[in-house]
């Protein structure tokens, strides 16, 4: 204990492993089209998960019962988003993961879009 007998740490000191540690340095993944909105899902939740690192073992947990977008895997680790996508292109290339694009939107309806102008105008 140091002056005043508090603790030399405190209690919420972040992750105790840097985000680049857990990917063991690499910052570049094999997937190039892997964006924040990217879906992606288990493939086989029974599949062998021996040999894998914690935040591989908890990104197929997670996405066994639905699809997650890759920043809801960030937050739900507490990751940087950078950092995951290199631990889901690891599970992609190991077939343990696959991809879905995220649903495009509609094109706007452009009658729609001239009332919110007109809109806009009046005010």
């Amino acid at each position: 204990m140091i002056g005043g007998g508090t603790s030399w740490y405190e209690d919420d000191d972040g992750p105790t492993v840097r985000p680049f540690a857990v990917t063991r340095g690499r910052v570049r993944i094999n997937q190039g089209d892997l964006d924040m909105l990217t879906l992606v899902r288990a493939v086989h939740p029974r599949a062998n998960r021996n040999g894998l690192q914690w935040e591989h073992n908890e990104i197929l947990q997670m996405c066994v019962a639905r699809p997650l977008s890759l920043v809801e895997v960030s937050a739900r680790l507490d990751l940087l988003l950078a950092a995951v996508k290199v631990l889901v292109g690891d599970l992609i290339d190991a077939g343990a993961l696959v991809v879905q694009s995220p649903a495009r939107p509609a094109p706007p309806n452009p009658e729609l879009l001239q009332a919110v102008l007109d809109g806009v105008r009046r005010l």
